[in-house]
């Protein structure tokens, strides 16, 4: 009975929690925004509820307990580890837990200070000047109350309906690491001691089409692995960045076939809110995506899989996530300031942009290289990228970078 009771209990304030009602009574205003059908609006309540739900027992589990490990509460509340893990991460976000110790040993007790109780829209994030720009919370939003403009999220008050989804799918409010590390590596992981993050194997490629080697930015192979996925039939469409005109401003494109991927090829060394695209993917009626993307915009995805996952399913099905190595990025007028400042040309005269061996390279129409030290112009990268813990790109499927491999590969 004991049992039974706290069931009730969990069900009762899973139902009267922020997030859950805010969505419920903001039903009219989804299904209205056209982005959720009436289906997938319930379909995600029933989730939120659920979740909750479980992040209640865990809580509980907890505050009985006093202290509890990872594999104590996974025990009592017959959840698995990874599931566990999910929701004392996002119950130590709201303020309701604290951990002692690294993650293997971690343990958990109840907070006594203040919780976040309802989740702040992601306008602190961008006031702070921690917003990477990824376009997650653009993609989120259920009533489509987040638009992307001068290189930032604006929320539209008046549409907003307060749900706090975007805070949940935000790469900087909170990343869960170490459980990211777990999901990829299929055991704990402990990231305090680990020196190196997992991976299979690692090459040095270059793509074997010539009209790939042409246009890519190094060795082509992120452009040849997106072609293969086509010709296969495993994708129908991929998320990409394509130079919209001569002055270098980027645009988010939605790839759908070969000819209209090498138009994507290259870096662009300036921010593009690719993952709000997959708004794109579900207005089309796609649904297999390949997503290609720096660190922050591999978190976001990673996150709302975790967080997230039936409305992820609902705006399309990333089939594989193709992470860029990413030092740090830079804004337009950021760009423009390096190319004429410190490098002497004109921005609209630039074909091509590089970063190799410390410096930040420039390569004209007129077949001039221009270079300056990074430590010169590290000043002017978004003041987001100075937080980033992941070069690598350690959470997606596959990671491409030219650091180490000679030039070419």
């Amino acid at each position: 009975m004991e049992g039974f009771r706290k069931k009730v209990d969990a069900i009762v304030e899973a139902a009267d929690s922020f997030r859950v009602r805010a969505f419920f009574y903001g039903e009219e205003e989804v299904i209205n925004a056209g982005k959720l059908t009436k289906e997938e609006f319930d379909r995600y309540l029933e989730y939120l509820l659920d979740d909750e739900f479980k992040r209640r027992i865990v809580l509980k589990i907890i505050c009985e307990e006093g202290e509890a490990t990872i594999g104590q509460i996974a025990d009592k509340a017959g959840f698995s580890r990874i599931e566990v893990l999910k929701h004392v991460n996002l119950l130590e976000y709201e303020g309701n837990v604290k951990r002692r110790g690294s993650n293997g040993n971690a343990v958990f007790t109840a907070s006594e200070g203040k919780t976040r109780s309802a989740y702040e829209k992601i306008k602190f994030i961008v006031d702070a000047g921690l917003c990477t720009g990824c376009g997650s919370c653009v993609s989120a939003c259920p009533v489509s109350a987040i638009r992307f403009a001068d290189e930032k999220p604006m929320i539209d008050e008046e549409t907003c309906i307060g749900c706090g989804i975007c805070n949940v799918h935000c790469p900087r409010t909170f990343l869960p690491a170490s459980l990211l590390g777990e999901i990829v590596k299929g055991e704990p992981v402990d990231l305090e001691v680990e020196p190196l993050s997992y991976f299979r194997k690692a090459y040095t490629a270059q793509s074997a089409k010539e009209k790939i080697r042409m246009v890519c930015q190094d060795g082509g192979v992120v452009t040849a692995l997106l072609a293969y996925l086509f010709d296969q039939n495993i994708i129908d469409c991929a998320i990409g960045v394509r130079r919209a005109s001569e002055d270098w401003r980027p645009e988010v494109t939605l790839v759908t076939n070969i000819d209209e991927l090498l138009e994507t090829a290259g870096t662009k060394y300036t921010i593009a809110p690719s993952i709000s695209a997959l708004n794109t993917v579900k207005e089309k009626g796609l649904r297999r995506v390949a997503i290609v993307g720096v660190p922050c915009q591999i978190h976001a995805v990673r996150k709302a899989e975790i967080y997230s996952s039936e409305l992820l399913r609902s705006l399309g099905e990333p089939v594989i996530l193709i992470g860029i190595f990413c030092m740090e990025n830079f804004s337009h007028k950021a760009l423009r300031e390096i190319t004429e400042n410190h490098l002497g040309v004109s921005l609209e005269d630039v074909i091509k942009f590089n970063i190799d061996k410390g410096k930040f390279f420039a390569y004209t129409k007129e077949g001039e290289e221009k270079a300056v030290p990074i430590k010169e112009i590290a000043k002017l990268a978004r003041h987001a990228c100075h937080y980033c813990p992941d070069l690598t790109n350690e959470f997606a499927d596959i990671s491409v970078g030219s650091i180490g491999s000679a030039a070419g590969w």
